[in-house]
């Protein structure tokens, strides 16, 4: 039985009876970046060579599992009772559609979802694997047949490795562009913590020109201060100007979202002449946050919803909120190859969302099939679902003694 359902699925066939969620297990979960990751603005310490990820298994009674990871915070109490409302559920019920796409979620599902929006990853790994589509074909066509990525892991390595200093950061944006990657995101704010502010800035000017130097005119850059001048609006004003000739493409999280700020900056940059794209969002929940950063006024060029805080639903919510106004969407990624999987799936079928970030990282107890990464873009799996499934060697060594099992 459990092998028929499974295979039924594998080849798009709609399972005979109506099928149930049983169980869920939820268990900790290790990824690997594929180098030393440095610190930001805000860190206390580096980031290291690992991450911690949640893991959710949905299973169902005639053997098809979605599989998923949670958003950042560790799963407590209220979640756990919460994922018991989807027991006994019909996962092909949970949300609603129409000519097999998924619009929203079903009025008796909601309010769950809408808590826990990061369950979209699990519940539509599984609905594609029980319907035999990969996930992007649950909510659209195809509009581009690869998707562009790019390196978000280029941190103050200048500042740990103190005796190649600049030369450090350089040194890992050559790797990253003789690996394939065409757009480089580079994490600026020194001076908000870990050096005089001055002397920060002056950093990372220096880290701008000098790569620009190293890599030519056709990489992009980008920079990320992690809000690095929440109290130096004057501070990423000079950032910018004098990095005008090195043609950022575009500046994240230069401080906390501010209506006010933003039109300033963005009156500014339109008389100096400056082109670079404003990025942000990753902080805010929901994707209704973004109404006043579009109108009257576009003040945020590129809409960064996280991808596992948000899921799908809300990423799309973000994606179609933008695109009359023109902006783009990217979704936040950080500390997850689901989440690069997700927002791979994502763009693969909206054409405003136009790439996808890319932490670089790998883990262990998951097989993936059908990505492919050449040159700065990846192919999106037509797999079912998001096209992966659990290394069960990996999870009964390394996950399964500290799984929590909700049924």
């Amino acid at each position: 039985m459990v092998s028929l359902a499974a295979s039924a699925g594998a080849l798009g066939l709609t399972p005979a009876l109506p099928v149930r969620i049983t169980r869920i297990l939820v268990a900790p979960i290790q990824g690997r970046y594929h180098k030393f990751v440095c610190m930001n603005a805000y860190d206390t310490v580096p980031k290291g060579h690992t991450y911690g990820n949640t893991l959710v298994r949905i299973e169902t009674d005639q053997g098809i599992e979605g599989v998923g990871v949670m958003s950042y915070s560790a799963p407590d109490d209220a979640f756990l009772r919460a994922l018991r409302g989807l027991l006994g559920a019909n996962p092909l019920e949970i949300y609603s559609k129409k000519a097999g796409r998924i619009l929203g979620r079903s009025r008796a599902f909601d309010t769950l979802l809408r808590e826990y929006e990061h369950l979209d990853g699990p519940l539509f790994d599984l609905i594609g694997k029980l319907e035999g589509k990969p996930c992007w074909k649950l909510l659209g066509e195809s509009v581009r047949e690869t998707v562009e990525v790019y390196d978000g892991t280029l941190y103050f390595s200048d500042l740990w490795f103190r005796d190649r200093g600049v030369r450090a950061v350089v040194e890992e944006a050559e790797e990253a562009a003789r690996s394939g990657y065409l757009g480089l995101k580079f994490k600026l704010g020194r001076g908000s913590k870990w050096m005089e502010k001055d002397a920060g800035l002056q950093r990372d000017i220096e880290v701008v020109k000098a790569v620009r130097r190293a890599l030519g005119p056709e990489v992009k850059i980008l920079i990320d201060a992690n809000d690095g001048f929440k109290n130096d609006q004057e501070g990423a004003w000079k950032l910018l100007r004098e990095t005008q000739s090195e043609n950022l493409y575009w500046a994240e999280e230069l401080y906390p979202e501010d209506v006010a700020h933003y039109m300033e900056l963005k009156a500014r940059m339109q008389k100096a002449g400056i082109k670079t794209l404003i990025a942000d969002g990753e902080n805010m929940l929901h994707a209704s946050q973004f109404g006043p950063y579009l109108r009257p006024r576009r003040l945020i060029d590129v809409l960064q919803i996280d991808i596992r805080r948000a899921g799908f639903l809300g990423n799309l919510e973000m994606a179609r909120m933008g695109e009359p106004v023109g902006a783009v969407s990217v979704p936040h990624n950080w500390g997850s190859q689901v989440g690069l999987f997700m927002g791979l799936h994502l763009a693969k079928c909206v054409r405003s969302v136009i790439a996808a970030e890319d932490d670089r990282s790998t883990c262990d107890v998951l097989i993936a099939e059908g990505y492919e990464f050449k040159k700065g873009t990846y192919t999106v799996s037509n797999s079912p679902g998001l096209g992966i499934r659990v290394d069960e060697r990996v999870y009964n060594q390394k996950c399964r003694a500290k799984e929590t099992v909700v049924s």
